[in-house]
């Protein structure tokens, strides 16, 4: 009886046993800890392929004499070099420091595979023309000259109109003078547009002037432009118009220094840059010629496939030519007591009127008795 006993309580024992470890199996395990869902990635999008640039094979060369300080050929190489940034083409600087290395580097630039080749000063004309017939896949460039070659762009400006300007604003600063001196360079018909312009616009304001020219046959000969201006002086002119070159005008401005020294100072003008300056005060204006615009003007013109070829003449109303105080809005120095704000206000209305096409202005040809 007792064994039974025993037996029935390991019997039950047992039983609980498994009802236990079956419940226990059959309770949910704790939840696991459920992971936040990954943000929905966005559906991978191509990067955007860069735009491509479509002048970055394009190769462009400029042509110069030695630049230095020059501002006639600075302004032309910043204007390359700033295109160059913002559009992204290929540019070199190539300077001849002799005639022979005009035709040098305009044919190495073609060798080298230039697409464009701007010669700026008339040096480049006709080493040009030879080789726009030889690389017709080259585009030549001339600023400052125009040839005949139909397959070079040739640059040109409106000497005449620019200088009628200089001329209007001399003729205010100094109506009642009796003779205005004028030293050139040679007498062509090239510098013939410079010195009819500007007695023409002297005449506008005072039609009884008369004028003494004097060529020294030359661009760099500084003492003889120094001698003209003395005898210049001596005959009676007291505003001599500079129209030799930047460099040799230099002549005229020490003669100016050395005659007011003697108590008879005269006058004079800068050419093609501004070359007005304190330490100078008689020069007191000058012409100018933007090779900065007129590069800006071929560079455009070929990018966008409107740049023509043959002779071109650009002016006032392109803002390529133009007169120190008139249509600049600073100056490297202004000799106020001369050039007043009357004279000038008088060469700003003429300016305006030929750059809308007003007023026009063509030099006849020259005839040299």
């Amino acid at each position: 009886m007792k064994k039974k006993f025993m037996l029935l309580i390991v019997g039950l024992l047992i039983a609980s046993l498994i009802v236990g470890c079956s419940q226990s199996a059959a309770e949910p395990a704790e939840p696991a800890e459920v992971a936040e869902p990954a943000e929905e990635e966005s559906e991978a999008q191509p990067e955007a392929a860069e735009e491509e640039n479509p002048y970055e094979d394009i190769k462009i060369a400029l042509v110069t004499d030695p630049i230095g300080n020059e501002q006639f050929l600075l302004q032309a190489y910043n204007m390359v070099k700033e295109m160059g940034e913002e559009y992204g083409f290929q540019w070199t600087s190539m300077e001849c420091t002799d005639a022979a290395k005009w035709e040098e580097n305009g044919r190495a630039a073609a060798n080298e595979g230039f697409d464009l080749v701007i010669g700026v000063g008339w040096q480049a004309g006709d080493p040009f023309s030879t080789l726009a017939d030889e690389f017709e896949e080259v585009k030549y460039t001339v600023i400052d000259t125009v040839v005949p070659n139909e397959k070079v762009t040739s640059i040109g400006f409106n000497e005449t109109e620019g200088n009628y300007v200089l001329g209007v604003l001399i003729g205010n600063a100094f109506p009642d003078e009796e003779l205005y001196g004028y030293i050139g360079n040679f007498q062509t018909q090239a510098n013939y547009k410079y010195f009819y312009g500007y007695s023409e616009g002297v005449k506008s304001v005072n039609p009884d002037a008369e004028f003494i020219r004097n060529y020294i046959d030359s661009y760099t000969d500084t003492s003889l432009t120094y001698e003209f201006a003395t005898q210049q002086q001596a005959a009676g002119a007291r505003v001599i118009m500079g129209s030799v070159s930047s460099g040799a005008n230099e002549g005229i401005y020490q003669a100016a220094l050395d005659l007011a020294e003697k108590g008879t100072p005269i006058y004079t003008t800068g050419l093609s840059i501004d070359q007005t300056t304190p330490d100078n005060p008689y020069i007191i204006a000058g012409s100018l010629k933007n090779t900065g615009v007129t590069t800006e003007y071929i560079i455009s013109g070929f990018l966008d496939g409107t740049l023509g070829s043959g002779p071109q003449i650009l002016s006032l109303k392109e803002n390529a030519f133009g007169v120190v105080h008139v249509t600049t809005e600073t100056s490297n120095y202004i000799n106020s007591d001369i050039i007043t704000a009357e004279a000038v206000a008088a060469a700003k209305a003429v300016a305006e009127q030929f750059a809308s096409g007003e007023l026009t202005m063509v030099a006849p040809e020259e005839t040299i008795e």
